[in-house]
């Protein structure tokens, strides 16, 4: 906790010295504001106390509950701690992923899979290509290495990486290596998720007229039609087995960078942000995460807004009530926290009070970094990232 200066010395301190208490003053108040009715507490991974590295990039919790994994910065180590016990920290190298990457556990756990991250996330006017990896969670020895990829994902059995590339739609074998020729889309998209039975998968394509002027959301307004068929995106759900469509969301999208199928199954979440040369956004910053019915494809009336500069992370609690997503508001990162039925937000965490706390004790501020987070399964408690360090938040007190 900070402490100021007595209001006493006030007059006896130089000019400099007094705009420093003030600010002291000011983050004192702001850090107060953080704690009420919340819980927090700061957390370093493996004792670590200097600015040597290890700028957290991303969170995942392994699916046996046990392993919180962390991703780094500049090449540094991706690191595992067994659940509450930080200190016990190891690490495995997985290569220079020099602005980080997302790690996230394959169904099993013994797999995880690598997205390439970067300072500067968006390109909403066109596509960009990105490095993905399958690594053993346990050796960190690379299985399976992709360039110039636009998408991936990993099938639930583990035996097959579904990808998006240039040319289209392509499938895997992990433990070969070869890639099926018989099974294809010839067409490209900019997201892919498979479902958590493996029965079918989402892609997110570029429409083509026909498509457009399908969309009951567009009907038949001319000018819509025009600036989807330029702008916008679909979303297409695919049969596993058969490759055939078997429904396209009857909504037209901005450009989607993330599609995600619940771990119960229910609902596909599409994570989209507008072109920037789009009339009407009134932040450029802005994105959101539409929900569409996973089994029959209807859209659900909640939508979940974010103003993170980053490309936001979002997950859903383990008893699948709450859902989190990154946001910023004003000058500071935050995490927002929505009743998952209603669309209602019910508390958030404001990551300001960093700015002043630890500052002497080598600890970044919150504004160095991207914010991911990850929810614990108890159901009470998430993990935020926060610099080098950790937050973690008891949201259920």
């Amino acid at each position: 906790m900070v402490r100021s200066s007595p209001f006493s010395a006030l007059d006896r301190c130089s000019a400099p010295l007094l705009i420093a208490t003030a600010l002291a003053c000011l983050f004192t108040l702001v850090a107060a504001a953080q704690q009420n009715g919340q819980q927090y507490r700061n957390i370093t991974v493996g004792g670590q106390e200097t600015l040597s590295g290890h700028l957290i990039s991303w969170l995942d919790v392994s699916p046996d509950a046990g392993t919180v994994a962390v991703s780094a910065t500049q090449g540094f180590p991706l690191r595992f701690f067994p659940m509450d016990r930080p200190e016990e920290s190891s690490g495995i190298d997985v290569g220079n992923w020099y602005a980080g990457c997302r790690a996230r556990y394959s169904t099993s756990g013994r797999y995880m899979l690598l997205q390439q991250l970067f300072y500067l996330d968006y390109s909403p006017n066109k596509d960009r290509p990105v490095k993905y990896e399958v690594i053993d969670a346990k050796s960190g020895a690379t299985v399976r290495s992709f360039n110039d990829l636009y998408a991936a994902a990993l099938t639930p059995d583990e035996a097959t990486v579904v990808t998006v590339d240039k040319d289209g739609v392509k499938f895997t074998d992990l433990a070969t290596g070869q890639t099926d020729k018989a099974r294809s889309i010839a067409r490209t998209g900019n997201a892919i998720a498979v479902s958590g039975d493996g029965k079918r998968f989402a892609v997110a394509h570029r429409p083509t007229k026909a498509e457009v002027e399908a969309l009951p959301s567009v009907r038949n307004d001319k000018d819509a039609i025009k600036r989807g068929f330029k702008e916008g995106q679909i979303v297409v759900v695919y049969d596993m087995a058969t490759l055939q469509p078997i429904y396209t969301l009857p909504e037209l999208f901005d450009k989607v960078f993330r599609l995600e199928y619940s771990s119960d199954e229910r609902d596909l979440w599409i994570h989209a942000k507008p072109h920037t040369r789009k009339g009407g956004n009134p932040n450029p910053n802005q994105s959101y995460v539409e929900v569409a019915d996973a089994l029959f494809g209807e859209m659900r009336r909640t939508t979940f807004p974010s103003l993170a500069i980053y490309e936001p992370d979002f997950r859903t609690s383990p008893d699948g009530a709450l859902f989190a997503i990154g946001s910023t508001g004003g000058k500071f990162q935050e995490v927002h926290l929505y009743d998952r039925a209603t669309g209602k937000m019910v508390d958030r965490f404001v990551l300001s009070w960093r700015l002043w706390e630890n500052l002497g004790k080598g600890a970044f501020v919150s504004g160095d970094g991207r914010l991911s987070f990850t929810f614990l399964p108890d159901n009470k408690r998430m993990l935020l990232t926060s610099g080098n360090r950790l937050i973690e938040w008891t949201y259920a007190p």
